[in-house]
């Protein structure tokens, strides 16, 4: 349950106000698009990417208390979230922990070095009244045989895929979640095609794995997947993880499926639950950050995007274009995003109480 008590010592009661209106929009939002919590019988298990979380490399930040209080909401909605682009500073983390609560906790990789990795880190967050970790952590790092092909280089993960052991119920997983590199969006490119490499790769390790071990395996991430039918997709789904198809994108925009949940299980152990309500993507900007919600930050907005201005032109030349609806359009293309994030969250549940079938299991005929 997220701890709300310190909006009381807020001195801007407008502020207040606003931040508990967008928390009611939101939970409402959650008790209508996501199942209902049980003790012991289902996990709500999920996948975000929380932009640039949250160093304010790129001018549109640093997030915003409220911003804090919209995060937990919707983390604390989950048993188990995987979260990708955690930042080198574990201080906002750790901010974001304590409006969460204490039966919240979280487990991050150090971060991935060079400039491909960006200075990231991936995790779980979650809820250990529900989900206990089981004391297995590591990152994937890559024998000198699977090595990625990047033209005459060969090179690790742009960014460690990283993988914990875990348990809810009956259903014992080793949870492993990956940000895969992009590069270029066209498919004949060196980038293109170590994007598809990094994905294949990860994707044939725990394969293998799952086969030699006869245990459950849960991969999710930001695959940079633009549709389901591209190549990115096929090299995760060859690999025999069963893939939680979506009607609608991750990303922001809804029109790209970046994002996935997938899984290689034991035999009756993936059991997804609910009738036809068991997976989907929460589309936070129906409760927060919306179009409509622009004249309250508009002077922030106006503000970094006249830094951003002043950073990408020469010395001397007068800024440009930056009447109210490119202001406007700024708040919702990128603005908003440095505040939740250009990704939605990923959710699926699962039934994790196996005990009638193993009680069947004992009779012997």
């Amino acid at each position: 349950m997220p701890y709300y008590k310190p909006l009381k010592e807020w001195p801007d009661r407008n502020a207040v106000a606003r931040t508990v209106e967008g928390l009611t929009r939101i939970r409402r939002q959650i008790r209508e698009e996501l199942p209902d919590r049980t003790a012991d019988r289902r996990l709500l298990l999920g996948t975000w990417n929380i932009r640039n979380f949250d160093d304010n490399r790129f001018g549109c930040g640093p997030r915003q208390e409220e911003s804090f209080y919209y995060l937990a909401e919707i983390i604390g909605a989950f048993d188990i979230l995987a979260v990708q682009e955690i930042c080198s500073d574990l201080g906002p983390l750790k901010r974001l922990m304590s409006h969460l609560g204490y039966q919240h906790k979280y487990i991050v990789t150090d971060v991935t070095e060079g400039s491909a990795g960006n200075g990231e880190r991936l995790g779980f967050i979650y809820n250990e009244s529900k989900v206990q970790f089981r004391g297995v952590a590591g990152e994937v790092v890559l024998p000198e045989k699977l090595l990625i092909e990047d033209g005459k280089l060969k090179r690790q993960f742009a960014r460690t895929p990283f993988g914990c052991n875990f348990q809810s119920g009956w259903f014992k997983f080793m949870f492993s979640t990956v940000h895969i590199y992009f590069g270029k969006d066209s498919p004949g490119s060196p980038e293109y095609r170590r994007r598809v490499e990094e994905i294949d790769t990860i994707a044939k390790i725990l394969s293998d794995r799952s086969d030699a071990e006869d245990y459950n395996y849960v991969l999710v991430g930001d695959f940079n997947i633009e549709s389901y039918d591209s190549q990115c997709f096929n090299a995760l789904a060859k690999h025999g993880f069963e893939v939680i198809k979506n009607d609608k994108g991750s990303n922001d925009q809804r029109t790209k499926y970046y994002d996935q949940i997938s899984f290689k299980t034991r035999t009756g152990e993936l059991r997804l639950a609910g009738q036809g309500n068991s997976h989907g993507v929460l589309d936070v900007f129906r409760s927060l950050y919306r179009e409509e919600d622009y004249p309250h930050y508009e002077d922030k907005v106006k503000a970094a995007l006249e830094a951003r201005i002043g950073q990408e032109r020469p010395a001397g030349k007068p800024a440009e274009g930056n009447g109210d609806a490119t202001v406007r359009e700024f708040y919702l293309s990128e603005w908003r995003t440095y505040q939740l994030s250009d990704h939605l969250p990923l959710w699926v549940e699962l039934d994790i109480d196996f005990s009638d079938s193993y009680l069947q299991s004992l009779v012997v005929p």
